[in-house]
């Protein structure tokens, strides 16, 4: 069983080496997918046979210089086959996606072997020093997948997502080590008994928020999803699958970590936790009823589909003992979103690689006659919706009911529920978004007449893909269809991690009373798109519009202002003061023991000299560059931790 996990985790990382000796692409394609089937079939047979291998621990000390602890969980098994799946899937479109654009293969089969073993070492962590190590190999060995184009919008993006991983990285670290100096422990199962008996609260909640902001910025989670709707259309379709299936689901990780372990039975964080949640569900459906840009739709889509899981992982701790309905929906919407994803990712990769365009105006009517497209794109659309008989209705009725139950136990005790009608009502009001811009795009992809004619040499699909996307199709609605075969059974091996019992009585997914919200989704939807879109993102006159000025976003108003503005001011403003006390100290020593050594003019305020201005590129603007910015953070995080071990 070691041997197994050490493959699992390390086979694919040591496979990241293999483009620096093979040059064939197709060999290095086709060994991708192979390790991709093998490491589904390794993760399947454990998750088959949990009862028998949860808990088993794997220690590596020879990796990363500290070492790292695997560990055997239900709910790590479970997100290990939703990565080999999108693996499996986005590893066999790759072949056909590059076909058009063969450059730098090899550095991106490189980095894709690498950042899959890294998410599959983070999921199956058993401490959160492990968590960090993979995690932080994951963030950097998927920066070359988001700018794996070289052109000026990828760089942008890369820009952005490598700013968010590095300055979310170190604030989680920090969060961290100060988890481990106060309670004497960062082991995932021994947090919650360690915290148990911890008086202040309020440095309690100081580490909480630190180790959540990391995670709640790799997961797109508001404010800080300003990386994610640039991030998934500049990068391949392939990546991008991977980024919106599985990748922001490392983020949930870390949120569900924090929330049920360090922060248990804290209602304070459990309303912070819904209120972000909340804001990033409306949030990312509103932005992606608006988008005019296929992918980044689907984007915008994830954004909000986080927001939905984010809002089960507070509802499991509102609810405490009846929190199980919470936890299965959250479960169970993160792996329904990643095979929905997997799916329509991949369709948007087919438009585009026909098409090389990702406008709607542009695309418009791509889609018409093509049969597979049509029901494929189709299932994964009906799921993601939430109609029933399709899976992702299974995970939000869920969701929902997690919600409903929350106001009948505060109306038990005469309390308020206000707020809990509030957050179903934008429950359902999102859910009508996601039909509204669902809807949007199927009726461009397959309704709407083509704008043009499009000269495809040949089949605009290959049957591989075909095949995949068929499959993982049939799947989201024979989980919809069957759920207590077969999403319930799934749920139920997460429970331990969730700190949950199992469910006593099987839900009714197709009663009225839970058929009803969905309904109501759907009737919103229809409303949002057949009336309010028509004077707002489609329009006769220009087609599909972006009402929204793109240049108003939380990126461009607050992170970006403090990441190149603030913060380079500040502690260059510390910087300064430390080099001038040098100066003074310089000055009075030679004053008091050198006094016949002359002092040069340029020895204050660092004047220069006409030689050095005559030398010196204008160009080169060390303190505006990006690295520099981030140098100046880490070391004020630096100056942090020495401060947290001196104390």
């Amino acid at each position: 069983m070691e041997i197994m996990i050490l493959l699992m985790v390390f086979a694919p990382i040591v496979l990241g080496l293999l483009p620096l000796v093979v040059k064939n692409t197709k060999a290095l394609n086709l060994t991708m997918v192979a390790v991709s089937l093998a490491e589904l079939a390794g993760c399947l047979y454990l998750m088959f046979n949990i009862s028998m291998f949860e808990g088993q621990i794997v220690t590596v000390n020879w990796f990363a210089g500290v070492g790292v602890t695997l560990n055997v969980t239900g709910f790590g098994i479970l997100q290990a086959v939703a990565t080999s799946l999108i693996w499996v899937g986005s590893s066999v479109f790759s072949d056909e996606y590059f076909d058009h654009a063969p450059q730098n293969l090899r550095r991106y089969y490189s980095f894709w072997a690498i950042t899959f073993g890294a998410t599959l070492g983070l999921f199956l962590s058993n401490d959160l020093y492990t968590a960090f190590i993979f995690f932080e190999a994951m963030s950097f060995a998927s920066y070359p997948l988001v700018v794996h184009n070289q052109d000026e919008d990828s760089i942008k993006a890369g820009n952005s997502y490598l700013s968010i991983a590095v300055i979310g990285g170190l604030v989680t670290l920090t969060g961290i080590f100060m988890l481990d100096a106060f309670t004497g422990t960062v082991v995932i199962s021994e947090i919650a008994e360690a915290v148990a008996g911890f008086e202040n609260q309020n440095l309690l909640m100081v580490i909480a928020g630190l180790v959540f902001f990391g995670f709640a910025a790799k997961a797109g989670m508001f404010p800080l999803n300003g990386w994610l709707p640039k991030a998934h259309p500049a990068a391949p379709a392939p990546a991008s699958t991977a980024l919106s299936g599985i990748l922001i689901k490392a983020g949930i990780f870390g949120v569900v970590v924090v929330t049920t372990r360090i922060m248990q039975s804290n209602e304070k964080w459990a309303m912070f936790v819904l209120v972000i949640g909340i804001l990033t569900m409306f949030l990312g459906a509103l932005c992606a009823f608006m988008s005019t840009n296929l992918k980044e739709t689907l984007a915008y889509s994830s954004m909000s589909q986080i927001g939905f899981i984010v809002i089960g992982v507070s509802m499991t701790q509102f609810l405490g003992e009846h929190g199980t309905i919470a936890a299965y929906g959250t479960v169970l919407h993160m792996i329904n979103h990643t095979m929905i994803k997997l799916v329509l990712f991949t369709c948007a990769g087919i438009v585009y690689q026909n098409t090389h365009s990702l406008d709607l105006n542009v695309v418009q009517g791509f889609g018409k006659g093509k049969k597979v497209l049509t029901a494929c794109f189709g299932t994964a659309a009906l799921g993601i919706m939430g109609v029933p008989f399709f899976n992702g209705y299974i995970s939000k009725t869920l969701l929902h009911e997690s919600i409903v139950e929350k106001m009948h136990l505060l109306n038990e005790v005469n309390a308020a529920t206000g707020f809990f009608r509030f957050t179903e009502a934008i429950f359902l009001v999102s859910g009508g978004f996601t039909v509204a811009y669902m809807t949007k795009l199927f009726i461009c992809l397959f309704v709407k007449k083509p704008t043009k004619e499009w000269n495809l040499h040949k089949s605009y699909v290959s049957k591989r893909t075909s095949v995949v996307i068929s499959v993982v199709s049939v799947l989201i609605f024979a989980f919809g269809a069957l759920p207590h075969q077969t999403l319930d059974k799934l749920a139920a091996i997460t429970t331990n991690f969730m700190g949950v019992h199992k469910l006593e009585h099987s839900v009714n997914y197709f009663s009225f009373v839970n058929i009803k919200g969905a309904l109501i989704s759907l009737a919103i939807g229809a409303v949002l798109y057949f009336v309010i879109a028509k004077f707002t993102v489609v329009t006769k006159e220009k087609g599909y519009v972006n009402p929204w000025n793109q240049n108003i976003s939380v990126e461009n108003l607050i992170w970006r202002p403090l990441v190149f503005t603030v913060l380079p001011f500040i502690f260059g403003f510390i910087g300064r003061c430390i080099d001038k006390s040098t100066d003074v100290f310089l000055l009075v020593f030679r004053k008091l023991f050198m006094r016949t050594a002359e002092i040069p003019s340029t020895f204050f305020e660092g004047k220069r000299t006409a030689e050095d201005r005559g030398i010196e590129s204008p160009a080169f603007h060390l303190t505006v560059s990006f690295t520099y910015s981030l140098m100046l953070f880490a070391f004020g995080l630096v100056i942090t931790l020495f401060y947290l071990f001196l104390a």
